[in-house]
C-alpha cells in the first residue's frame, strides 16, 4: 500500500496554519512514512524553518509531478466545465 502524501504548492498560508505542520500525535512512527512537501508557499503560516523535521522543501519538477490530472486520475472523475 502506498504511504500518505501531502503537498502544498503555490499556497497562501495564513496565520491560522500551525508553523510546525503535520504531526502524528498518537503514532510518531508515521513520521517515517508520510511525505509532506512544500513548494512556493507564502504568508505568515509558511515558515518552513519551524516545520517538523520530515517536511521537505521540494523543487519545481517534483511539485509539478503532483499538480497534474494524471496524478489524481482526474480524467476518470472530474467533469468538463459546462458549455454555455
Amino acid at each position: 500500500m502506498s504511504h500518505p502524501k501531502v503537498v502544498y504548492a503555490y499556497t497562501e498560508m495564513s496565520s491560522v496554519v500551525n508553523p510546525t505542520g503535520w504531526q502524528a500525535n498518537r503514532n510518531p512512527a508515521h513520521d517515517k512514512t508520510v511525505f509532506y512537501g512544500e513548494y512556493m508557499c507564502t504568508g505568515p503560516g509558511s515558515h518552513k524553518e519551524k516545520r517538523v523535521a520530515h517536511t521537505q522543501d521540494i523543487d519545481k519538477n517534483e511539485a509539478n509531478s503532483f499538480l497534474t490530472l494524471g496524478y489524481i486520475k482526474g480524467s476518470l472523475w472530474l467533469l468538463p466545465p459546462p458549455a454555455y
